[in-house]
């Protein structure tokens, strides 16, 4: 394996930094946080940049025919790095995934109307999997969203729960039984700002760029022709582009921690105590040991698998592991750096961002518990 950044990729993270420093977008990214707005002004810098369309796949098309750039995930957790790296609300870069799975099974109408909103950076359609009664267990025992057909339409109604993106999408790509036979888990493109449909942010100790919202279908009237893959494939027609978004949670996690630890690591050698800098202290340099060695540890490990990802060799397990490793070591990395700054980190720097927007990585996607049940299983079938 070479590890080695191409030119390109060298040209492209050079871009991105520049762009960012150019811009000094953090006062903007603070304000963005306060207000639980979206970041549309560093929004439109990545769609100058080209980050949307680059990872679309090349069969994709846009609205005037231009193809997606087809860059891997070595690519991918490059570009994570280095807006990670400037305190970006990286966690806002995922949506490009679901446009596989869109290729795949998708209609023709559907990947028409869906595909070209990918290259402007818009979300195209929020998904709706998680209930109440069902977030890392997806089942007919859990969903109770029901799809119900009468008089040639389709009749969409349930709760559905942590479903991030819906206030800015005008669909939600949701998971239901069907209420005739409710071993039958179909997803369905249903209209979201509709009568019948009702949308309500939820409040979050972090991530306050996403909103994440309950939604509640009553009734919903849609067609047929609404129906995403074929009726009772629900939980597989997605199921594919799960591990590519955990192993994309784990860039998330390692890039964000990389700008707790490089601010800690900053303000140690800046932050003088009785005469000296207090990176100089034992205490302090056990903090930076710890971070520096989970930050080479993460690094290692994701470009391996973004590699083998490129290669058709990514497996389930490693997708695990590396959510559930990257999701731990960043959290510990934001708590290390966040001691080492102490009153400055907690009182209005982004590391006391980072810190309550890195909490969810633990949960979201899969639990830390779930991933460790899922990477242990893989594992023990190697050993019979």
């Amino acid at each position: 394996m070479d590890f080695r950044i191409t030119e390109e990729q060298e040209l492209m993270v050079q871009a991105i930094e520049e762009a960012m420093t150019r811009e000094n977008l953090e006062p903007y990214f603070q304000d963005c946080d306060k207000n639980h707005t979206h970041p549309e002004k560093w929004w439109e810098i990545l769609k100058e940049l080209g980050c949307f369309s680059m990872f679309l796949p090349e069969e994709a098309e846009g609205e005037d025919g231009e193809p997606g750039g087809g860059e891997g995930a070595v690519t991918m957790f490059l570009v994570m790095e280095a807006l990670g790296r400037c305190g970006a609300p990286i966690y806002l870069f995922w949506d490009h995934v679901k446009a596989d799975a869109l290729l795949e099974n998708g209609t023709k109408e559907q990947i028409d109307k869906f595909m070209p909103l990918f290259f402007k950076g818009n979300g195209a359609f929020a998904q709706g999997f998680s209930e109440p009664t069902a977030g890392t267990e997806l089942s007919s025992n859990t969903i109770l969203t029901t799809y119900t057909r009468r008089n040639g339409k389709v009749y969409i109604n349930g709760h559905k729960h942590f479903i991030s993106g819906a206030q800015d999408n005008d669909y939600c790509l949701t998971l239901a039984k069907n209420s005739e036979n409710p071993e039958q888990l179909t997803l369905w493109f249903v209209p979201t700002n509709v009568p019948g449909c009702k949308k309500e942010p939820m409040e979050k100790m972090g991530l306050n760029m996403e909103n994440v919202n309950d939604i509640w279908f009553d009734d919903v009237e849609i067609e047929e022709s609404d129906m995403f893959s074929f009726e009772g494939n629900g939980l597989m027609a997605t199921s594919k582009g799960f591990d590519y978004e955990r192993l994309i949670d784990a860039f998330n996690a390692y890039g964000q921690a990389l700008c707790a630890y490089e601010d800690a690591c900053r303000y140690a050698n800046q932050r003088i105590v009785k005469g000296q800098e207090i990176g100089r202290l034992q205490l302090i340099q056990n903090h930076i040991m710890e971070m520096t060695m989970k930050i080479e540890a993460m690094r290692n490990m994701l470009l391996h698998y973004a590699w083998n990802k490129d290669n058709n060799c990514l497996t389930r397990a490693e997708a695990s592991i590396a959510k559930q490793f990257c999701s731990e070591s960043a959290n510990d990395i934001a708590d290390h750096a966040l001691q080492v700054m102490g009153g400055i980190g907690y009182c209005g720097s982004r590391v006391s961002r980072i810190y309550r927007d890195l909490r969810i990585t633990r949960i979201s996607g899969g639990t830390g518990e779930i991933q460790t049940v899922i990477a242990s299983r893989q594992v023990l079938k190697k050993y019979k």
